[in-house]
């Protein structure tokens, strides 16, 4: 092989090489830039969850006062129909001694 073929060999190597390069730095910035797409929108999801995490945190608290508030009422209705039961059944205990003394007056 003469020097002029080697030298053509090794200039079409580089060529191929210099190709080779220009086809990786490609794909490099190609992959970069969908890295950088996929981690800005990994930190929207990430902010979309922790909305969502404080926003379901927050409607469970509120729930726990309302609940503890239906609670406290229908607490305060029991007693108050408790306080009414006994009051009937007075007044019932009455109504029925009042009849037994009617009844045992007419006889």
């Amino acid at each position: 092989m003469t020097p002029e073929e080697r030298f053509e060999r090794l200039e079409i190597g580089l060529h191929n090489i210099r190709e080779i390069l220009a086809e990786t730095a490609a794909t490099a910035s190609q992959t970069e830039a969908g890295l950088a797409r996929t981690e800005a929108n990994l930190a929207r999801t990430e902010a979309a969850l922790r909305r969502a995490i404080r926003l379901s945190v927050r409607e469970a608290l509120a729930e726990r006062q309302r609940r503890k508030a239906a609670d406290e009422h229908l607490d305060q209705l029991i007693d108050k129909l408790s306080a009414a039961q006994l009051v009937t059944e007075e007044k019932l205990q009455r109504f029925l001694e009042s009849r037994a003394h009617h009844n045992g007056d007419s006889e």
